[in-house]
């Protein structure tokens, strides 16, 4: 009706500075509309809107419907059936065959095991347990236009030794621990899609807030955010250079559609 006022779905975005025009132009590629920007020191926080998706009505109206129709001719068949003409039944056969009917317990027992993969951990809920370096997270999304798959999988952080040309976001001066996440992701959605993920590396003692992204060689600074779009069946690898004060209790973790989405993280 034209007289209902529009719904809207609010996304909040941080990115690094510098990168503001690539994550706004991948959000309204998406259907986003840019609300508010307030530029920080390091990030800028970027808002976004999109109309919510009208509830299918009258789908399920006529689902509704049929259901009824369906309801009721069962109902009158089983009215008309003549009860006089059904065999009647054994009541120790009618045992008999309740104790030799396969039980579902073995089944379900055999679905538990096959999901319970050590290398593998699904990404259900907000605030899922972690996975762990090395494990392949399982996404899926099916609220986008299209599933949506994706096989993540980050490996133990990697200690390298900087060369003369390694630079930090900023040229700021390079802390004492470099490292690099081994990171993989593989499309298995439907259709092609355009992604955009955020990564962050955090320790013990820094948290999120002063931890450095580090390019160096084959090395690249928020390398994941560029893997953009991913044809449908393939995987892309990169190498997420990060510069700590300190090793202890270094995890990672990968924003997908940027800090609104879904975040996965790792950890030891």
């Amino acid at each position: 009706m034209t007289g209902e006022r529009t719904r809207y779905e609010i996304a909040e975005i941080k990115t690094i500075r510098g990168t503001e025009s690539k994550t706004i132009a991948s959000k309204q590629q998406q259907g986003w509309e840019l609300v508010t920007r307030e530029d920080g020191r390091l990030r800028t926080t970027l808002t976004f809107r999109r109309p919510k998706p009208e509830p299918p009505w009258r789908l399920w109206a006529a689902l509704a419907g049929v259901g009824v129709i369906l309801a009721g001719v069962i109902t009158v068949g089983a009215l008309l059936e003549d009860d006089s003409t059904a065999p009647k039944t054994d009541p120790v056969a009618a045992s008999d065959a309740e104790q030799s009917s396969p039980q579902p317990a073995p089944k379900r027992e055999a679905e538990s095991s096959a999901s319970a993969d050590p290398m593998t951990c699904k990404t259900e809920g907000f605030f899922g347990d972690p996975c762990k370096f090395g494990q392949t997270a399982i996404y899926s999304d099916t609220v986008r236009a299209g599933e949506v798959r994706l096989e993540i999988t980050v490996g133990a952080p990697v200690k390298f030794v900087p060369s003369k040309n390694a630079s930090t976001l900023y040229d700021s001066p390079l802390q004492p621990v470099t490292v690099y996440f081994p990171v993989t992701v593989k499309n298995k959605s439907s259709e092609v899609q355009d992604f955009y993920f955020h990564s962050q590396a955090t320790n013990a003692e820094q948290g999120d807030s002063s931890t450095q992204s580090v390019s160096d060689g084959d090395v690249d600074f928020q390398a994941a955010t560029g893997l953009g779009e991913l044809p449908l069946g393939k995987s892309f690898s990169v190498k997420d250079g990060w510069a700590l004060e300190t090793f202890q209790g270094v995890e990672y973790s990968l924003s997908i559609d940027g800090l609104a989405g879904y975040t996965v993280k790792f950890t030891r």
